[in-house]
């Protein structure tokens, strides 16, 4: 294992059947299967707001916590109302002596239905793995079976989940004019759809407050709203999430013929099962292009992709391949595939942050993570183009 180390370039050699990596300390690894774990949400996204170079106080953001900062008694602006800052307000606003949350789009938001283990309850399912593996498995196809209601472009289905996150609205806000605020008015599975139990009860404390009046500019003392008001504050936390990595290889990527990843993904981040590409042979790319969950855990799918490569690497080794290049032909016919279901999800019929620019959308898995693990836990060697040496 390496720490604090970059990977600046990885070239693969159509002769020997090995890539090669070049870090940012100069050094060079050379390996016959690359299995690239980089994720796509892994760069924050930093708002661009007038001025924020001038803020006297500290600021920083969630993904690049400054644990040298001690928030308590300070006042605080949390700026995003996304799945940063569910876990992040309900967290500090006990401790800190003013919190502004800054608010440029509400977020649908259903209850967490959390709950506190016993120990004897702990103790019963050590000693009967049973009953551990039929509550996994319960809850496994509780979020299955309600996925429809997050990802299906079906007004009856999301009126569902509206009806539900407006009960968690209504039993943890008792102000009216609050919930109003608190409201969204896109439909339910457009964009993100956030699970808390405290997140809008956390706006029921004295010290917290929702500011939804756009930010003019950031000044030395706070931030400056569009109505002239300037808040005062002694901290600014971005809660502000993450640049969408799919667009572009991670870092220099080099297939065959000398064909780079970023060419490859010109018209969009593609890849059979969201695992391979075609042109760059023995790579394995974990929570790839339309494999993320708009429904239920990331873990589900990378259990089945880390069963994929397993068995290609088995294959390779096995059989003492050079390499194996997934088919064009196969990765384009999924791939048209994935994109005529994309029509009937919500996320393609609404501003969403999970499109392109073009409207497309290769981020999201279109269906259930049982379909997708049926369809990628299984290597088909009939897909791959099978090269010996």
């Amino acid at each position: 294992m390496r720490l604090n180390t970059e990977i600046l370039e990885a070239r693969f050699d159509e002769e020997t059947g090995t890539w090669t990596l070049t870090t940012d300390g100069g050094d060079t690894f050379t390996a016959r299967v690359v299995i690239a774990g980089a994720g796509g949400l892994v760069d924050p996204s930093y708002p661009n707001i007038k001025g924020m170079e001038t803020f006297a106080g500290d600021m920083f953001h969630t993904a690049r916590w400054n644990h040298d900062v001690d928030l308590s008694d300070k006042r605080v602006a949390v700026l995003g109302t996304g799945a940063s800052a569910v876990q992040v307000v309900p967290s500090i606003a006990p401790t800190v002596a003013k919190m502004s949350v800054f608010q440029r789009t509400a977020a649908w938001v259903v209850p967490k239905f959390d709950k506190v283990y016993s120990g004897r309850w702990k103790r019963l399912m050590r000693h009967v793995p049973f009953l551990l593996r039929a509550s996994r498995f319960l809850k496994y196809w509780v979020s299955e079976l309600l996925g429809p209601l997050v990802f299906l472009d079906s007004k009856i289905l999301s009126a569902v989940g509206t009806r539900l996150s407006m009960w968690n609205l209504r039993r943890q806000v008792a102000n009216p004019e609050l919930r109003k605020k608190l409201t969204p008015s896109f439909q339910f599975g457009c964009k993100r759809v956030l699970v808390s139990d405290d997140y809008w009860a956390a706006f029921e404390r004295e010290n917290v407050e929702l500011v939804t009046e756009s930010i003019e500019a950031i000044r030395p003392e706070g931030i400056e709203t569009v109505d002239g008001e300037l808040h005062v504050f002694d901290a600014i936390v971005l809660a502000t999430g993450f640049l969408l990595g799919l667009a572009a290889a991670p870092f220099r990527v080099i297939g065959r013929h000398g064909r780079t990843l970023d060419d490859a993904w010109e018209r969009g981040a593609v890849a059979y099962k969201g695992m391979t590409v075609a042109g760059f042979p023995n790579w394995f790319i974990m929570m790839g292009p339309n494999t993320g969950p708009g429904h239920t855990s990331v873990l589900v799918y990378t259990e089945a992709q880390i069963s994929h490569a397993i068995q290609a690497i088995k294959k390779i080794m096995a059989e003492d391949l050079k390499y194996m290049d997934v088919r064009q032909d196969v990765q384009d016919r999924y791939n048209e595939g994935i994109q005529k279901r994309m029509k009937h999800m919500v996320w393609s019929n609404c501003n969403s942050w999970y499109l392109d620019s073009d409207g497309s959308n290769h981020s999201l898995y279109p269906g259930f993570a049982a379909e997708y693990i049926l369809r990628a836990r299984k290597l088909h060697p009939g897909d791959y183009e099978l090269v010996a040496f």
